[in-house]
Parts: structure tokens; C-alpha cells; sequence
């Protein structure tokens, strides 16, 4: 969809590329800086990222070592920091990664990850000084658009009008399935008070009056 206006300037969303690295980084750890203000989060701890994960796993440990199990509890904790690690990763890599362009420069970012039955968007982060003139609204609808609807995301309670503007209602947490529950982070950043959202078939989206080229 191309949206015109003969006063706004134009912004070109696309895929991310190897070269965009140094643009997303900043605005990722602002995203994460948001949710716990004085942590920087682009590179999480281990044990800040999956605490229930690393409690299983250290009672298996104690449990094998006990028993004299010591070549099971070593491949175990290898194949777990591995696990984790693989799982840090995910942000980090540009796979899934879209971002919006200005001028030749990358002003924001988001991910979205595709199912069969629903998509789930993270790391929606447009940089500061371009905010407020559209640039963030043309980057949600590109995702509605890639996206294998319904799709999920989290937001804080500041940016959920602007969401419902665009389309997205809200969702009780207790009504979000446990996987994309766990995958927003609705628990794990409780303290943040972010909400479920959801766009669905036949959601009436809000327009902007930004020029948008789309690139596939």
C-alpha cells in the first residue's frame, strides 16, 4: 500500500541488511532500556533471561551428580548453554528484522517472526528525534502486511493508543496462549505493566500521511 502526500517526506521499508547492524543495535538496547531503565539489554545475563529454565535445569544437575551420573550432567549443562546462548542470538541476528529508512538512514526497526497460524512482532523502536511524523505508523501497517494474521505484540501503556489507532485491541494476558505469552515477554517484564495486542482480519487501520515505498 502507497500512501500520498505531496508535503511529507518519503520512507522506504524493507528487510534488514548486513550493513544495518550498527543502526538496529542502538535502537534495540533503547527498546530493552525502556522496559528496565539502567539495564542495557541487547546482550542480556544468562540468568536474567531465563531464570525458570536455568532453575529446572540446575535441579537435573544436582540430581544427576548425586547419583553419579557426571558425563550426563556435563553433556547437559553444554547442551544448555548452548540452548541459551542460540537463544540470546535471536535478537541479535537481522534475520526477520525490518526497518524503516529515511534519507538513506535507518530511523527504526522491528521484528517479525511468522507462523502458520499467527505472527508475533517485537522490538517495534523508532529513533527519537523522527518520532510523531509517521514513520513508526507506516512500519506497523508494513507489518500487518507481512504478517500471518493475527498478529501478537506487547506494548507499554504510553503506545497503546497508538496501536489501537492502527488497528490492534487489546487482549487480557490471561487470554494470551502460554507460548506467545512467554515469547512477548508479558511475564518476564511484568513490572514494565506492558499489554498483549492483537490485529486481526477486517481490523480497520488508522492512516497516515506519510509516503511509504515498499520493497520486497
Amino acid at each position: 500500500m502507497t500512501l500520498h502526500s505531496s508535503r511529507s517526506p518519503q520512507c522506504l521499508i524493507r528487510p534488514a541488511q548486513v550493513g544495518d547492524r550498527k543502526a538496529i543495535e542502538p535502537l534495540v538496547d533503547k527498546f530493552y532500556r525502556s522496559l528496565k531503565p539502567g539495564r542495557a539489554q541487547w546482550l542480556r545475563p544468562l540468568f536474567y533471561q531465563s531464570p525458570v529454565a536455568i532453575a529446572i535445569t540446575a535441579g537435573l544437575l544436582l540430581a544427576l551428580i548425586r547419583h553419579g551420573f557426571y558425563s550426563h550432567a556435563i553433556a547437559l549443562t553444554i547442551l544448555f548453554v548452548l540452548a541459551l546462548q542460540a537463544h540470546q542470538w535471536s535478537d541479535r541476528t537481522l534475520a526477520n528484522f525490518w526497518v524503516v529508512e529515511s534519507g538513506g538512514k535507518v530511523i527504526g526497526c522491528a521484528k517479525l517472526f511468522k507462523y502458520s497460524t499467527h505472527s508475533e512482532a517485537y522490538l517495534v523502536q523508532v529513533d527519537a528525534a523522527w518520532r510523531g511524523q509517521g514513520y513508526g505508523s507506516c512500519l506497523v501497517q508494513r507489518l500487518t502486511q507481512e504478517a500471518s494474521l493475527p498478529l501478537y505484540l506487547a506494548s507499554q501503556p504510553h503506545r497503546l493508543a497508538f496501536y489501537k489507532r492502527l488497528g490492534f485491541v487489546t487482549v487480557p494476558t490471561n487470554a494470551v496462549p502460554l507460548s506467545i505469552r512467554v515469547n512477548l515477554g508479558l511475564d518476564r517484564y511484568k513490572d514494565a505493566n506492558i499489554q498483549a495486542l492483537v490485529f486481526k482480519p477486517g481490523a480497520t487501520t488508522g492512516l497516515t500521511n506519510l509516503d511509504q515505498r515498499i520493497v520486497p
